[in-house]
């Protein structure tokens, strides 16, 4: 043999094995944590979506053209919103009626919001609020059918 000595390089990667363990955790955090935020948000979607529509639903049938009642789009908004608030799934609440367009003035589409938080499952051991999940929707009342088929 020549004169090299070989160096002893046995446990060299100990130091890494920690850091490493520990990135994949975070990894496997944002993947199991993340999908369950979007899971959330798609909840809160749903709900803010369906507040929308029963507020929607309240047209105002003494009007000659088609109007909302406001105080009944309210009045169905708010029960939707306690029966879901009732099984502890989120909040929602009414926003306002707006206009349909530029091109059409009257207030016809109902603006709703839910919200949701989710306690982070591994995310928790770095981040230990809640992640929050919000969504907003507009529904209108459907227009066309005057009479009933034959």
């Amino acid at each position: 043999m020549t004169g090299r000595r070989i160096r002893d390089e046995r446990g060299s990667i100990a130091p890494a094995i920690p850091i490493i363990g520990l990135v994949l955790l975070l990894l496997g955090g944002l993947g199991i944590d993340g999908s369950r935020q979007l899971n959330a948000r798609g909840e809160a979607v749903a709900y803010a979506e369906e507040a929308a529509r029963a507020g929607a639903q309240a047209i105002n049938i003494d009007a000659s053209d088609l109007q909302l009642d406001d105080a009944l789009v309210q009045v169905r908004v708010r029960t939707y919103c306690d029966r879901v608030q009732q099984l502890g799934q989120a909040e929602c609440h009414f926003v306002r009626i707006e206009p349909v367009s530029k091109d059409d003035p009257r207030m016809l589409v109902v603006v709703t919001e839910a919200s949701l938080s989710i306690k982070p499952s591994l995310l928790g051991i770095v981040h230990p609020g809640n992640l929050p999940a919000k969504a907003t929707a507009r529904a209108r009342p459907y227009e066309g059918v005057t009479k009933a088929e034959k």
